[in-house]
């Protein structure tokens, strides 16, 4: 399930010449992430934490940047996700503002038991709606 968030870019995520820095266009990313857990797991990042002590970390991330943000424009941010394994998740952002691309971002987040840090199997209700994601099935018959 692809997921499209809107980001206005604020006068606190650029650089002098209204320029978004990269570090703030992340968070966005962040934010767009949030919204696609809530839109494809129903949870948001709170209950995950405080009532499943559960984690998503990004373990890795790879940004390709097409043209500036700039000052006042609406990013379009949208979430795929694209593979999934036992515990963990690649997710494509793709971020445009009135259709032009501006970056996309790869990221690679592992589910985890916040109290060990250990990663975690998804849990079942998670998984049959991540199931028509690539790869889940092939996996899953891996997982005890």
């Amino acid at each position: 399930m692809n997921v499209t968030s809107n980001h206005r870019v604020r006068f606190g995520d650029c650089d002098p010449a209204g320029i978004a820095y990269f570090p703030r266009l992340l968070a966005l990313v962040d934010n767009a992430v949030e919204d696609w857990l809530v839109a494809t797991i129903d949870l948001d990042r709170a209950a995950m934490h405080l009532d499943q002590h559960l984690g998503l970390p990004t373990v890795e991330l790879t940004t390709h940047f097409v043209q500036p943000c700039r000052l006042g424009e609406t990013l379009g941010i949208t979430i795929a996700a694209t593979h999934v394994g036992a515990t963990s998740i690649t997710l494509a952002a793709d971020a445009n503002v009135d259709g032009q691309q501006r970056f996309s971002v790869r990221l690679v987040q592992v589910l985890i038991e916040l109290e060990t840090g250990k990663p975690c199997t998804w849990p079942a209700a998670w998984r049959n709606v991540l199931a028509p994601i690539p790869a889940l099935q092939q996996e899953a018959s891996n997982v005890v």
